[in-house]
This record gives C-alpha cells, structure tokens and sequence, in this order.
C-alpha cells in the first residue's frame, strides 16, 4: 500500500511546492491539493511542484462536471501533466460544495462523471476525439501537443454504482473517509468490475482519503480532529451505521448543526453531542492522537491494505510539513 497526503486548499503554489519537495524526499507517492469554492486553482498551485520535483505525483481533487466542460478538465490536466513530465492525475466527482455553491442540482451523477472520464482519457491520447454523449460532447477535440505518459483519471467513488462505473473506465477510484467497515465490500465491487470489463486488477488503483490527527501534542491533536469532524463524508448516516448504534447515530443526526458551528469557527467545542460519541467519530472515521499512540494507531491502516486499498491518501490540516515527517520517519517504514 503506498502513501499519498492530500493538502488544505489554503496553501499558495509556493508552500504546495515546499511541501512536495519535502514528501518526495520521504518517497511519498503523491501530493493532492483541494479543488474548493473560492480557493485557489488546484492546476495551478501545482505548478511551481512540478519544476521543483522528479519523482512524486501531482493530483487534483475532486473537480466536478457540474464546474468545469471535460474538454476544459482535459486541458488543464494535460497541461500539468506536460509541465511534470507524466506525473499528473485528478479525481472526477460529484463535486457536492460546488452544485451547493452554484446552487445546482446534481443530474445523473454517475453518468456526467462516467462521460467526464472517457473524455479525458480519451483525448489524452493525442488523437482526434468525437465523443457523442448523452450528457456532454468533444467535438474537433485534438491535444497533438501531448507526448508524455498519460495521466491518471480516478473516479470519486464511494456507493456502489459509482464503484462500478470506476471499475470499468477510470484509472482507480478515490473512496472518502470509508470507515473500515465498509472499505472491504467496496473494494470488491470495485474489483469486481474491473474483472467483469476485462481489465487489469494488479494496475487498478484503489485509494481511501483518510484523516490524519497525529502530533507531538495529543491535546492539539484531538482539537484538530474533533474540530473538522463535519467534513469526514458530512457524517452520513450509511458511514456512521457500520459502527454506531441507532441511539447515537441519531444524536449526530440531530446536532449537526453543532458540527456545522465547530467546523466554520474553528472550534473543537461541539454542542449537544457527548464526548463517548464524538470519540466513536475520531476512532472510527479518523487517525488521530499523541505521537505516543501512533504504534498502536497503525494496525488501522494495515487493515485498509488488508482490505485491498493500495493507496491511502492521508488528509493533512494544521502543520502539514511536521505531518509530512512523521508519515515519513514513522508511519511509512512500519506499514
């Protein structure tokens, strides 16, 4: 199972570059940046990572074609993936912070994302590309600029038809926050399309973003994790029933808004939800603790490889540059 980190959407192109300069050194497989409303350009903070850099990919999640025409998807990614010489991938998803922002109503989902992929890689090729969907279209589409090797296209993918749909076109899927509960059975959907398609299984990726709260300070570490708690899958309730009880699965359900408080403010405080229950949070949809509990910590991800995930793309907040090191130093070399 490799390693990947996925970055705040708050860094300048600068401090993405430090950053991956510092993870390639590690052998960190790839750096991701955050494709959110009113951040900076995910391409373009990857920009300055891609001169600075040699060996480790450079990804972009998730961009949704609610936002963005695949022609343009295609564009940007295959521009960055010129500028890094064949080291450039992206997830396609969903895009749910953009329909809300756009105030758009998602419209076969599985579809727009499936005819998004097959554009990309299809005019990641080079050749000439007519796509005639029933959602979109690539007409006199032809990149003869493009020589390097191709970039990979992942599908965001967490239910079932969306698993399937990335098992039989994209390049892998990127699963969120799937609680380990749940991850096995997924990666058998997966797995299972891409059998049933003909494809290669031992080239197929298959990747879970993972919430990474570990630091020298255990105080700061349950802080931070307690406080972004609202983002790991918005606390659905088909995650949190794979291990809640139906008791507090409803008292999440009837205090998000208490989430919703601590996420904008920045707070680890969250009202009306006891701390036995946010600590079922933590543990099961989170890696989070002191640095003396990390040891202990790491059977969670032997699980995920054990379960089938091949990458694990470990979500940095606060501190990104000490999380670096210690996925580095001590989670790497004991996986």
């Amino acid at each position: 199972m490799e390693i990947d980190v996925i970055l705040e959407p708050d860094l300048n192109p600068d401090q993405v570059a430090e950053l991956a300069e510092q993870a390639e050194g590690y052998g960190i497989r790839t750096i991701w940046t955050q494709n959110y409303v009113a951040s900076r350009d995910p391409f373009m903070c990857l920009m300055p990572a891609a001169g600075r850099t040699s060996k480790i990919g450079l990804g972009v999640v998730v961009i949704s074609p609610y936002e963005m025409h695949p022609m343009k998807m295609a564009n940007a990614l295959l521009t960055l993936n010129e500028c890094c010489k064949g080291r450039a991938r992206m997830v396609v998803g969903g895009g749910g912070y953009w329909c809300a922002g756009m105030g758009i109503e998602p419209d076969r989902l599985v579809r727009a994302v499936r005819e998004s992929i097959e554009i990309i890689r299809g005019g990641a090729k080079g050749k000439a590309l007519r796509y005639e969907g029933g959602m979109y279209k690539a007409r006199g589409y032809h990149a003869s600029w493009v020589t390097d090797t191709p970039p990979l296209v992942y599908a965001g993918a967490n239910r079932e038809q969306m698993l399937r749909m990335g098992g039989r076109i994209a390049d892998g899927i990127m699963m969120s926050d799937v609680p380990l509960n749940l991850v096995e059975n997924a990666v058998q959907t997966v797995l299972k399309s891409v059998v049933d398609n003909d494809r290669d299984v031992d080239s197929f990726r298959v990747s879970d973003v993972w919430a990474f709260h570990i630091k020298e300070d255990r105080e700061l570490a349950i802080r931070e994790g307690r406080r972004e708690l609202l983002i790991r899958g918005l606390l659905e309730q088909w995650y949190l029933k794979s291990f809640m009880n139906d008791e507090d699965c409803e008292t999440v359900k009837n205090n998000m808004t208490g989430f919703f408080k601590a996420y904008r403010a920045r707070s680890h405080e969250i009202e009306g939800v006891p701390d036995r229950v946010i600590n079922q949070l933590l543990d099961n949809l989170t890696l989070t603790g002191g640095l003396e509990e990390l040891p202990d910590k790491l059977e969670a991800l032997r699980r995920f490889r054990a379960a089938g995930v091949n990458e694990l793309a470990l979500r940095l907040h606060d501190d990104p540059a000490d999380a670096i090191k210690i996925i580095g130093e001590q989670v790497m070399p004991s996986l």
